[in-house]
């Protein structure tokens, strides 16, 4: 038998020492992973985060209307130096 703690509630748990896999926490009812084997995941896994294209067109919508306003404070700043250096 090995004693581990529970990751969610830090009671103490008896396993055999040969398992391995998903358990549920007798003591929270948590879910938690035990052992040797890779393929095993539950709810606190890591996941990269994922880009929808959603985000990527609020993005592409904002740089457009950054470039548009930088082109724009540029174009009366030369228009304003044309009438008031001629």
């Amino acid at each position: 038998m090995v004693e581990i703690e529970c990751p969610h509630c830090d009671e103490g748990i008896e396993l055999e020492d040969d398992v391995f896999g998903l358990f549920d926490c007798p003591h929270c009812g948590e879910e938690f992973s035990w052992g040797d084997d890779e393929d095993v995941s539950n709810e606190h896994t890591t996941n990269p985060p994922v880009i929808s294209w959603v985000k990527i067109g609020i993005g592409i919508v904002g740089i457009v209307l950054l470039l548009s306003v930088i082109v724009y404070v540029w174009l009366l700043s030369a228009i304003g130096c044309m009438t008031a250096c001629s």
